[in-house]
C-alpha cells in the first residue's frame, strides 16, 4: 500500500498571494502613515486624523497610527475620543512609556487624577528611566497632600537628572509641605544656583524661611522676585509678600450689613421704629468684616474669637464722644452667630441690641469696636496693627 504524498506547489500559490496582499495593506498603511504626519506637522488635525485611522484600518497592528490620532484629537480639544486611541495604542505594544505619559497627561487635563496616576505608575513600570514621569506622579501626589510619596518621586527625578533645578524644586516643595523646613531650604537653594530666575523655587524657598521665622531671608527672596520683570514673577511676588503679612481685617462691607456703622449717637429707635418701639424690646443687626487674606473657617465663626466694646480713645474714637448718658444701651460682648464667606473672605456677624426700660435708648454705631484674635488659613495669628475695627476708624486698627 502506498504512501500519502503532499503536493505543496499546490499550496504554494493562495499563501504567495496572502503574503503579498498583507505586505501590500501594510505598504499602504504605512504610506498613510507618512501622509498623515506630515498633515498633522501641518496643523490639519481633523485631516490628519482621517488619514491615521485609515492607516490602522489597513494595520491594525501599526500603534503609531492609533497614538497619532490620539494626538490629533488632542490638538481638536477631543479629549474622550484621544483617550480611547492611545489606549488602543497601549494595546497593541504595551511597552510604549512616552504614551502612558501622554495618557496620564490627558486624563489630568480632564481631572481624572487617579486614572493619571494609575497610567503614570504603568508608564515608570515599563521605562524606569522615564523622568517626566515621575516628575509628574510627584505632583499629583502633592496636590492629594500626600508628601511623603511626592518626595520619594522627586528623588527618583533628582537621581536621574542632578543637573536640573526642577527637581529639587518639586522636592523642596514636598519637603515643605511634610514640615521639614530647614531639608526645603538647602534643597531649594540648589534648585535657584542650578537655574536662573527660576520663580517657583525662589518663591518655595522665601515660604520655607518665613515658616521658620526667617524674616529677613524671606524678604530677601521677595526682593529678588520683584526684580523679575515678568508677570509669573510678579503674581509670585504678591503671592509671598502676602505669606509675610500677617492676617488682618480690611474694611467694614456696608452691603448686607443692618449695622449702620457710618452714624454717630442716636436713639436705637431709629435702626427699627417697629421691633424696638417698646420697653425690652430686642432685635438682631449684622455686620460683614472683610479680611485681606483667606481665613480659617473654624476660627472665624467660633464667636469666642470676636468680642463687641465701646471705643475708648486712639485710633478707634471714642464712644459717645466721651458722655456719659444714662440712656446708653448695653452692647453684647461677643456675637450671636458667626458665618464666613471663603470665596470673598467675609465674615457676618450677628449680634443682639436690647432696648432700654424706658424704650429711649441710645447708641453709637461709628464707635462700636470689632475685635477678631483667630487665626488664618495658615494658622497665622492676626496683626495686632489690623485686628479690630470701627465705623470713625475707617480701617483697622
Amino acid at each position: 500500500m502506498g504512501m500519502w504524498t503532499t503536493d505543496t506547489s499546490t499550496l504554494a500559490g493562495p499563501f504567495a498571494a496572502l503574503a503579498l496582499r498583507d505586505s501590500a495593506r501594510e505598504s499602504v498603511a504605512n504610506s498613510l502613515l507618512a501622509s498623515g504626519t506630515t498633515l498633522y506637522s501641518q496643523q490639519k488635525y481633523a485631516q490628519a486624523a482621517k488619514t491615521f485611522k485609515a492607516a490602522s484600518a489597513m494595520n491594525p497592528t501599526l500603534a503609531s497610527a492609533y497614538t497619532y490620532l490620539g494626538y490629533s484629537y488632542t490638538q481638536m480639544g477631543k479629549n474622550q475620543d484621544a483617550v480611547n486611541a492611545l489606549k488602543l495604542s497601549l494595546k497593541v505594544d504595551k511597552t510604549q512609556d512616552q504614551v502612558y505619559t501622554d495618557l496620564a497627561n490627558l486624563y489630568i487635563d480632564m481631572g481624572k487624577t487617579t486614572d493619571a496616576e494609575t497610567t503614570l505608575k504603568s508608564a515608570v513600570q515599563q521605562n524606569n528611566q522615564n523622568t517626566a514621569a515621575y516628575y509628574t506622579l510627584g505632583q499629583l501626589m502633592a496636590q492629594r497632600k500626600d508628601y511623603t510619596g511626592a518626595e520619594t518621586q522627586f528623588r527618583k527625578v533628582i537621581r536621574l537628572e542632578p543637573k536640573d533645578g526642577n527637581g529639587y524644586y518639586a522636592l523642596g516643595m514636598a519637603l515643605n509641605g511634610e514640615g521639614r523646613s530647614s531639608e526645603a531650604i538647602t534643597t531649594l537653594k540648589t534648585a535657584v544656583s542650578l537655574k536662573k530666575d527660576f520663580v517657583p523655587a525662589l518663591l518655595e524657598l522665601g515660604k520655607a524661611y518665613a515658616t521658620k521665622g526667617d524674616t529677613y531671608n524671606a524678604t530677601e527672596q521677595l526682593a529678588k522676585l520683584q526684580n523679575i520683570d515678568t508677570s509669573a514673577a510678579s503674581q509670585a511676588a504678591d503671592d509671598l509678600e502676602a505669606t509675610l503679612s500677617n492676617p488682618g481685617i480690611s474694611y467694614i462691607n456696608p452691603s448686607g450689613s443692618s449695622l449702620p456703622t457710618v452714624f454717630g449717637t442716636m436713639p436705637l429707635l431709629l435702626l427699627d421704629p417697629v421691633n424696638l418701639a417698646t420697653a425690652g424690646a430686642s432685635k438682631n443687626f449684622t455686620l460683614k468684616i472683610a479680611f485681606n487674606t483667606d481665613m480659617d473657617y473654624e476660627s472665624v465663626t467660633n464667636i469666642a474669637n470676636w468680642s463687641i466694646s465701646k471705643a475708648s480713645g486712639g485710633t478707634a474714637g471714642v464712644y459717645n464722644n466721651g458722655l456719659y448718658t444714662a440712656n446708653s444701651v448695653a452692647i453684647p460682648a461677643i456675637p450671636v452667630s458667626v458665618t464666613y464667606d471663603p470665596v470673598n473672605r467675609v465674615a457676618n456677624l450677628v449680634f443682639t441690641m436690647r432696648q432700654n426700660s424706658s424704650a429711649t435708648g441710645t447708641i453709637d454705631p461709628s464707635h462700636l469696636v470689632f475685635k477678631f484674635l483667630g487665626v488664618d488659613a495658615n494658622g497665622k495669628a492676626m496683626d495686632p496693627d489690623a485686628d479690630q475695627i470701627d465705623g470713625a476708624s475707617g480701617s483697622a486698627f
